[in-house]
């Protein structure tokens, strides 16, 4: 199978100066959910932040979709290409729907418009149905941001998502349905993901394993 997307190699040490990895390469596939795990501390939020352009992560580093190079001037749109979800789930300050329409402000937007209507149906897809977009953000919970996060991810719709524990703070019930939608999102045509999970009784419901240890990278 063809990669879908290319990335690397990158080099990475912590602000210690410990090495994390070096020449790590990351490839995925079309139409599939992979997970990236590995101990505590072992870089795989630095991985993920590199892939995503906002690091360059060293000499030599190629960031490839499809057929198409990203550098330089161009990872602004690669980067709205492959997004991250980061792991604290950030929002801007201002209402949920500030929050959900952000990336169609962005330049790279293309033909892509907000829509309330979906943005309603993901709300209620992650357990958030009740919640108007008029509401501020300050006043939503950890479990309730990251649950906004996943839901402004999907409704943006990269051909690539990489999520940093986007289930952090949910209880089984709600995970095990946030991660669905995940899965569904990485098994149409044109979309892969990648995903740290914190629970990760799921991890038998993805398409593969790639597993950062000791600066390694090993697919299973």
């Amino acid at each position: 199978m063809p990669n879908f997307l290319e990335a690397g190699p990158f080099d990475a040490s912590d602000g210690e100066g410990r090495v994390l990895f070096r020449d790590a390469d990351l490839r995925l596939s079309e139409g599939r959910a992979t997970v990236l795990e590995g101990p505590s501390g072992g870089g795989k939020s630095t991985l993920l932040r590199l892939v995503a352009g906002l690091h360059s992560g060293g000499r030599g580093a190629v960031r490839r979709l499809r057929d198409d190079v990203y550098a330089g001037a161009s990872l602004p749109l690669w980067r709205s290409k492959v997004t991250l979800m980061a792991q604290d789930a950030p929002m801007i300050p201002g209402t949920v729907g500030d929050n959900l329409e952000l990336p169609f402000r962005l330049r790279h937007r293309g033909d892509r418009v907000f829509e309330p209507h979906r943005a309603e149906d993901l709300l209620d897809a992650v357990g958030l149905g009740r919640m108007r977009l008029d509401r501020q953000v300050i006043t939503l919970s950890g479990g309730e941001r990251h649950r906004l996060a996943l839901a402004r991810g999907l409704l943006w719709d990269p051909p690539v998502l990489l999520a940093d524990e986007p289930l952090a703070g949910l209880d089984h019930e709600t995970a095990t349905a946030c991660f669905d939608l995940l899965l569904d999102f990485s098994h149409r045509a044109g979309h892969t993901a990648l995903v740290v999970l914190h629970h990760m009784e799921l991890a038998v419901k993805t398409d593969g394993v790639i597993r950062l240890d000791r600066g390694r990278l090993d697919v299973s």
